[in-house]
């Protein structure tokens, strides 16, 4: 064994994040992403409730839809369970709530906005 073999150890500094913060961060990131989907869906939903479904396979555009839908809620509901967990961790370690609170907060803002937007979006489709 030679010395340009030999690696030293790393000396870059470690971010740990209690489970609380962690998984307050990940409802609030989940939850402002299904937000913003939800209102560009929104826009979508406008645009193709203006225009028409113009040469676009119907089946296949309500299967979408309903994949899409779906995918959305099911995200929307892990997130606001996660949000919950971080809620309760941060609760129990004598931690701030308030990231806990957002992330709560924002999860079920973010899957009341997508729910409501995907109905409108089957609505649109089934018409």
């Amino acid at each position: 064994m030679s010395e340009d073999d030999y690696t030293p150890p790393s000396t870059a500094p470690t971010l740990s994040l209690s489970p609380g913060t962690g998984a307050g961060i990940a409802g609030l990131v989940i939850g402002c992403t299904l937000l913003l989907s939800a209102c560009v869906l929104m826009v979508f939903n406008v645009i193709l409730f203006v225009q028409g479904m113009r040469d676009v396979p119907r089946d296949l555009a309500q299967c979408g839809g309903l994949i899409g839908t779906t995918g959305g809620a099911v995200l929307g509901l892990i997130s606001v369970g996660i949000s919950v967990r971080g809620w309760d961790a941060t609760r129990r370690s004598g931690e701030s709530s308030v990231l806990g609170f957002a992330a709560f907060a924002a999860s079920v803002v973010g899957l009341g906005a997508w729910l409501i937007a995907g109905i409108d979006l089957m609505m649109i489709l089934l018409k």
